[in-house]
């Protein structure tokens, strides 16, 4: 087998400009994606226009319309109609709504079942006892 005709250090320069290589395609891989996601969720809001407000001033016969600068303005002239004659109002006669009541009595239920405390029982232990090797036996 001959020996490599690279020197440690040249392999390890060589090895580090493929990392950092390796690390500026993953770095602009994640910059391009973050814009693109920032621009698909521009791009999925719905566009939204509100027409200009105006202004509707009524004088005698007459009704003046204007928009707010830098759109036109646009005066009209229009003859105010005769009112109508409306019919008089019909007053609504209502019953107000009875409620039936009754008397109710509520009774008192005696309990079915008597509550007993719970009794103490008695502790028993009970005892354990091991030998030594020497033969000595211990109980506790």
């Amino acid at each position: 087998m001959t020996p490599s005709k690279r020197t440690p250090q040249q392999r390890d320069r060589r090895f580090a400009r493929v990392r950092h290589v390796t690390q500026a395609i993953f770095l602009g891989s994640c910059a391009t994606s973050v814009l693109f996601v920032g621009y698909a969720a521009n791009a999925a809001h719905t566009l939204t226009t509100v027409p200009p407000s105006t202004t509707t001033t009524s004088t005698g016969d007459d009704t003046t319309t204007t928009t707010p600068a830098p759109t036109t303005t646009t005066t009209s002239t229009v003859p105010r109609a005769t009112p109508t004659t409306t019919p008089a109002r019909t007053t609504v006669t209502t019953t107000p709504r009875t409620v039936p009541t009754t008397a109710t009595t509520v009774k008192r239920v005696a309990p079915t079942t008597v509550y007993t405390p719970p009794t103490t029982a008695p502790v028993t232990t009970t005892t354990v006892c091991s030998s030594t090797p020497s033969g000595r036996v211990i109980c506790y």
